[in-house]
C-alpha cells in the first residue's frame, strides 16, 4: 500500500510540473500596416504589361489569403490577358496559370485535352524533375483529372530522392506525396530528417538554409502531409518567430511565400499563439484598462482559443514587489482581446501574462498626475546677511509685482510636489535670450533653485520667470509662469559677448627649405667617377680589341633588352616617376630574362659540344 501510494504522489508531481510549463508567445503578428504594405506590393503584379503570366499568380493568391477582394476590372484585365498570352511552356508555369484562373473565377476552361495530355506525360517522363512532376500533380489535382499510375509516380519520386535528396527537392517530394494518397505516406518518413535540418538562431528562431523561398515550400509541404503535425508546438513558434523578422520583404513572390508559410502555420494544430498589448502599453486613472490581444499570426482568434488568459505576476521593477497575480483577463470585443483593469502607484511594472501553455512579459507604464503643493519664491542676499523673504504662490498664479534684484542678490525658489520627477527647472528669459537652471531635490523632498544673479546673468533687464516639470510617468506636464524679475547689475555688468561667424583666419604653413646642394665642381668630379669604369672599358677594348668568335644572333635580343633597361634607368633619372617606370620595367625585365636563358642554354651547349670533340 506504501508503494502505491508513493507512485502515485510521484505520478502526480509529475504530471503537475507537465500542466504548469508554459511557453513564450511568439514576438507579435501580422498587422494592418504589414497586410496594406503587403497588398501595395502585390498589387503592381496585376497590371497586364507584357507577356508575363505568372506574376499575377503572387497577387491572386496573396489576396485570397488576406481576403481582400478584388476589383471586377482587374479580375476582367486579368483573365483577359491569360487568355491571350497563355502558351504551356513547362508545368510550373502552367500551374500558376490554372490557379491564377481558378482563383479569379475568370468564365470558361482554359485548359486543352492536349495540355492534359503533355501533363501526365510529364509524369512518366524520366528527365522530368521534382518540381515537374509536383506541379503535374498540382495541375491535375486542379482540374480534377486522374493520376495515371501514382504507384510509378511514387518510385519516381523515391528514386529521384536518391540521387538528390536537398532541401529543395525534398521540399518538392513531400507537396508531391500529399497529392498521392496512400502511395504518398513514404514521405513521412522523411519528416524527422527534414526537421533537424532546420537551423536555430539564438535559440528563438528557426529556418531552413535557402531563406524564405525554402523555408516556406518546406513548411506548406510538412502541413499538407496526413496524420499528426509534423512540428511540436516550440518548434512552430520559433518558425513563427523566423518568419516576423521577415516581414520586411519587398518582392510580390517573397510577400506570397511569407503568407503561404504564415498560413500553413496558423492553420495546423500547433498554431502559435502572438500576445501582444494593443496601444500603447500604460495605464493611468482615467485610463486603466490594459488590453491584451490573444491571437494567431493573422492577428485573428484562434479556432480554439487557449485559456484562461491570466495576469500571472506583476510586479513593481523599482524595489521588485509583487502587486498582483493570478488575476483572469476580461473577455473583450472583439473576441481576440482581453482587459485587465490597473489602478497601480506611477511607475514601470513587468507584467506576465499566460494564455493556456504560452507567457509573454511586458514593460507597463503607469501614469499618474502631478500637483504642486507648495511653491515660495524671493530674493536673499548673496552674502546671506540679511533674512530672506519668501512669497507663497498657488499654482497658476503669478507674483502681483515684478520683483527688484540687484548684483548683491540671489533669487531663491522652493517648492514641493506630490511625487519626485525626472525633470525640474527653472527658465529665465528675455525676448530670445534664456538661461535654464536646474532644481536639485534635498533629503526632506523639497526642490530648491538658487540663482546667483551677478554670476549668472551679462546684463540688467526684465526676466521673465518660468517653472518646467516633466516626467516620463506623469499625465499633466507643468509649465508654470511664475513672474517677472527686474534685475539691475549696476555699471559693473558684463558687456554681451558678440558672436561673430564667418570664415577663421587662414594658416599659413611653412615648408622646410630645401636642402643645400653640393658645388658644381663637386658634383661633375662624382659624375666623372662614376662614368669611370665604362671608359676604361673603352680604353682596354680599344688595346686589347673586342673577341667576337663566340657572338652569336641570339645574343642581339638579350642586349638589346639590357640596353633597353639601362636606359630605362636614364629617363627614370631624368624625368621618369617610379610607377611609371615600374610599368616599363616588367615588360622589358621579363623579354630580358627570357632572352638572358635562351643565349645561356646556347652557350652551355656548344661548350659541352667542344668537350665533347676534344
Amino acid at each position: 500500500m506504501r508503494i502505491s501510494t508513493y507512485y502515485i504522489l510521484v505520478l502526480s508531481i509529475i504530471l503537475a510540473l507537465f500542466c504548469a510549463t508554459t511557453y513564450a508567445s511568439i514576438g507579435g503578428y501580422i498587422s494592418q500596416a504589414d497586410k496594406n504594405k503587403f497588398i501595395q506590393i502585390l498589387e503592381k503584379t496585376l497590371k497586364v504589361d507584357g507577356d508575363d503570366i505568372v506574376s499575377p499568380y503572387y497577387a491572386a493568391r496573396g489576396y485570397q489569403i488576406l481576403t481582400v477582394p478584388l476589383d471586377k476590372k482587374q479580375t476582367g484585365d486579368n483573365c483577359a490577358h491569360l487568355k491571350k498570352n497563355f502558351k504551356h511552356q513547362s508545368t510550373e508555369s502552367t500551374f500558376y496559370v490554372y490557379s491564377t484562373w481558378n482563383i479569379l473565377g475568370c468564365q470558361g476552361a482554359l485548359h486543352s485535352p492536349e495540355v492534359v495530355k503533355t501533363i501526365q506525360a510529364a509524369l512518366e517522363d524520366n528527365k522530368s524533375t521534382l518540381a515537374d512532376i509536383r506541379y503535374a500533380l498540382e495541375i491535375l489535382t486542379l482540374l480534377k483529372q486522374q493520376i495515371p499510375g501514382p504507384a510509378k509516380v511514387s518510385q519516381a519520386i523515391q528514386a529521384k530522392l536518391k540521387e538528390d535528396d536537398s532541401l529543395q527537392n525534398l521540399g518538392q517530394a513531400v507537396h508531391a506525396a500529399s497529392l498521392l494518397g496512400d502511395n504518398g505516406k513514404f514521405a513521412l518518413d522523411r519528416v524527422e530528417d527534414i526537421v533537424v535540418q532546420a537551423d536555430e538562431v539564438d535559440g528563438k528562431l528557426l529556418q531552413w538554409e535557402g531563406g524564405l523561398t525554402t523555408t516556406s515550400l518546406l513548411l506548406t509541404g510538412l502541413f499538407r502531409l496526413p496524420g499528426n503535425s509534423p512540428l511540436t508546438a516550440v518548434q512552430a513558434d520559433k518558425f513563427a518567430n523566423y518568419l516576423l523578422t521577415r516581414k520586411t520583404v519587398q518582392t510580390a513572390k517573397g510577400v506570397l511565400s511569407f503568407l503561404d508559410a504564415s498560413l500553413a502555420l496558423s492553420s495546423s494544430s500547433v498554431s502559435p499563439v502572438s500576445i501582444s498589448i494593443i496601444g500603447t502599453p500604460q495605464v493611468s486613472a482615467d485610463k486603466p484598462d490594459l488590453k491584451v490581444q490573444v491571437s494567431n499570426l493573422f492577428g485573428v482568434p484562434h479556432k480554439t482559443p487557449p485559456s484562461p488568459v491570466v495576469a500571472e505576476k506583476i510586479t513593481k521593477l523599482a524595489d521588485d514587489s509583487v502587486v498582483l497575480s493570478k488575476q483572469t483577463l476580461k473577455a473583450g470585443v472583439p473576441s481576440a482581446e482581453f482587459v485587465l483593469p490597473l489602478k497601480l502607484d506611477p511607475g514601470l511594472y513587468k507584467v506576465v501574462i499566460n494564455a493556456g501553455s504560452h507567457s509573454a512579459d511586458f514593460v507597463v507604464r503607469a501614469l499618474g498626475s502631478l500637483t504642486v503643493k507648495s511653491l515660495e519664491i524671493g530674493l536673499s542676499d548673496s552674502d546671506g546677511g540679511a533674512a530672506v523673504k519668501l512669497t507663497k504662490l498657488t499654482y497658476k498664479n503669478k507674483l502681483p509685482k515684478p520683483l527688484q534684484a540687484d548684483s548683491s542678490q540671489s533669487l531663491l525658489i522652493k517648492f514641493s510636489l506630490s511625487r519626485t520627477v525626472h525633470q525640474a527647472f527653472l527658465r529665465l528669459y528675455s525676448g530670445k535670450k534664456e538661461i535654464i537652471f536646474v532644481a536639485e531635490q534635498d533629503s526632506s523632498k523639497l526642490y530648491l533653485v538658487e540663482v546667483n544673479l551677478e554670476k549668472e546673468l551679462s546684463q540688467s533687464g526684465n526676466f521673465e520667470m518660468e517653472l518646467i516639470l516633466g516626467d516620463a510617468l506623469i499625465t499633466n506636464p507643468i509649465r508654470w509662469g511664475l513672474g517677472t524679475i527686474e534685475v539691475n547689475l549696476g555699471p559693473n555688468a558684463k558687456e554681451d559677448v558678440k558672436v561673430v561667424r564667418g570664415p577663421k583666419p587662414e594658416i599659413q604653413h611653412l615648408f622646410r627649405p630645401a636642402e643645400k646642394r653640393p658645388p658644381e665642381a663637386v658634383s661633375l668630379f662624382f659624375t666623372a667617377l662614376t662614368a669611370a669604369p665604362f671608359l676604361i672599358l673603352l680604353i682596354c677594348w680599344g688595346r686589347i680589341g673586342i673577341n667576337l668568335g663566340n657572338f652569336t644572333v641570339l645574343a642581339l635580343p638579350f642586349h638589346l633588352g639590357f640596353g633597353s633597361i639601362l636606359a630605362l634607368f636614364t629617363l627614370f633619372w631624368l624625368k621618369l616617376d617610379m610607377f611609371m617606370t615600374c610599368a616599363w620595367l616588367v615588360p622589358i625585365g621579363g623579354f630580358t630574362f627570357l632572352s638572358g636563358h635562351k643565349l645561356l642554354s646556347h652557350l652551355a651547349a656548344n661548350r659541352k659540344q667542344d668537350k665533347a670533340d676534344k
